[in-house]
């Protein structure tokens, strides 16, 4: 669906003379990550309508996308993958804050290990954006500094606040697991491509 809706759009574009024809791929490229994007952004809000936490659901978007967007990891191999993957992961985290299965201790535990994960790992690229050492560097230094303000904010919300401390472990300990899957996925393409 989105990928002949972003050919339709470039193909206007294009016809206009807006855009030409050596950047055509990267507009309609553009144009279908903007169209998941959007979608899976306002599935999760309806997610978190639903569960009766929006507020709860834009802290959880808000410290998981822009660490996502630097640290990378695992990529579902197709756009309709990646909504059903998406969709699950804010069901996951609107039942844990929900019915409050996390104590803290559990919390620290959690927060402790990801972000040990994170820093040993950050950034993992995916075959569909392969990093460069400058590019590596600079993801891995702005990767870093979310997550010491996340950790950060994790303090003031738990010893300060004393609410929403699950919220910050979540949102580390499922990007943990995104590197970990993707270093794997990364280590198995490798072999792949070793053995032809």
């Amino acid at each position: 669906m989105f990928v002949k809706l972003a050919e339709r759009i470039t193909q206007q574009l294009e016809n206009d003379n807006i855009i030409s024809l050596e950047k055509r791929e990267l507009y309609k490229y553009g144009f279908q990550q903007g169209f998941i994007l959007a979608l899976n952004f306002l599935t999760s809000i309806a997610i978190g309508i639903i569960f009766g936490m929006f507020f709860e659901c834009i802290l959880l978007l808000a410290a998981y996308m822009p660490l996502r967007s630097y640290a990378g990891g695992h990529h579902s191999d197709s756009s309709e993958k990646c909504y059903i993957v998406s969709s699950l992961i804010m069901v996951i985290w609107m039942c844990l804050l929900k019915f409050e299965i996390l104590p803290i201790s559990c919390c620290v535990i959690m927060l402790l290990i990801s972000a040990c994960i994170c820093f040993t790992f950050v950034p993992v690229e995916s075959g569909n954006k392969p990093l460069d050492e400058r590019e590596q560097n600079v993801y891995r230094q702005k990767s870093l500094i979310i997550l010491a303000v996340e950790i950060c904010l994790w303090i003031f919300m738990s010893l300060i606040l004393r609410k929403y401390e699950a919220i910050i472990p979540i949102v580390l300990i499922t990007e943990a697991i995104m590197l970990i899957l993707g270093k794997a996925k990364n280590r198995h393409d490798d072999k792949i491509i070793k053995n032809r």
